[in-house]
């Protein structure tokens, strides 16, 4: 990471900066909790899908981040970030805000997600987290436990960013904010310096992530971190081009019943453009069998599909957790 990325990184997403330097350097890893037929479905296919907020349990959550930055921005350090701004460039402040609200609509109603848990320790090597198993697959379910070096590659090459989620009242969400206009107003010369334009950019940025990746802090075993992809926002600047579409394609697919349109990512890597790690055999560390009447059968089909797709030591990366399964 050259100077100035690092130093631009601190002062507009300094939340986010330190999250991914803790994972980088503890060598966290990530974990997709999903039905053990779901996920055959994503290593037969290679691909993840990225479906939109309004049809996931996402939905009333970016609402609520929405929420806690309107609250934040029309407080005392919304003020000050506003006069910082104008010093930046004259109605900077308005010119960002008239802009972030045309994107709105948008932000609610055309954001797609592919929702990942920190993963870390022994006991979750073992067994999983329960509380993940319970909400996201308490029956023949499996967990995807993934290394993290595609979620942090700092590449543009697909367009789609990894944010970590804030577990945040409203009042909580007030001092993150304060963060980032003391930083700027801290950083006044650098932040002139980079130019109006990029300013802009770089909050619409940072506002639209703390939108999106905020929850109340009753979820926070969760540990959940967010692929975020923004479709209608590239099309709006010019940048949904043909290449940008053949990496990550839409299509129409019904899902629990439901016909929508989804984004797929494949399991594929960019080293040109400084995107790896996305492959089956790099990304897999582990595949975790939950609660399962045939846990067997499960583990044996899904070390077939990594032979399959050449994962190496395939046996043992299927691990059966002996997690009970619960009957109602």
């Amino acid at each position: 990471m050259n100077e100035q990325i690092q130093r631009i990184g601190q002062i507009f997403t300094p939340h986010a900066f330190r999250q991914m330097g803790r994972v980088r350097l503890n060598k966290i890893r990530f974990v997709h909790y999903t039905s053990a037929e779901t996920g055959l479905k994503i290593l037969r296919s290679q691909e993840i899908l990225l479906r939109n907020s309004s049809v996931m349990n996402d939905f009333s959550e970016v609402r609520y981040g929405f929420e806690c930055l309107k609250s934040a921005y029309n407080g005392p350090a919304g003020g000050r970030l506003k006069t910082a701004l104008n010093i930046i460039q004259p109605d900077l402040a308005s010119i960002l805000e008239s802009n972030f609200n045309s994107q709105i609509l948008d932000m609610m109603s055309e954001t797609y997600l592919f929702s990942v848990s920190e993963h870390d320790g022994e006991h979750e090597d073992m067994f999983g987290r329960l509380s993940m198993w319970r909400a996201y697959a308490p029956r023949n379910g499996v967990a995807f436990v993934m290394n993290n070096t595609p979620f942090l590659c700092e590449s543009n090459a697909l367009q789609a960013f990894s944010s970590p989620v804030s577990y945040v009242t409203p009042e909580g969400f007030q001092p993150a904010f304060e963060e980032v206009v003391s930083e700027i107003e801290k950083n006044i010369d650098f932040v002139k310096s980079i130019g109006g334009n990029m300013v802009h950019e770089l909050l619409m940025i940072a506002f639209r992530f703390a939108a999106q990746s905020t929850k109340h802090p009753s979820f926070r075993e969760e540990k959940e971190w967010r692929v975020i992809y923004s479709p209608t926002i590239l099309q709006s600047r010019g940048q949904m081009t043909e290449t940008q579409m053949e990496r990550i394609p839409d299509k129409i697919m019904t899902l629990q019943g439901v016909p929508q349109r989804v984004y797929s990512v494949p399991f594929k890597n960019y080293p040109e453009e400084g995107f790896l790690g996305a492959t089956a055999p790099d990304l897999l560390d582990s595949i975790l069998i939950g609660p399962a009447t045939d846990a067997q059968i499960i583990a044996h089909a899904y070390v077939a599909e990594l032979e399959r797709l050449q994962v190496p030591d395939a046996r043992n990366k299927v691990r059966i957790t002996g997690v009970p399964l619960r009957h109602d």
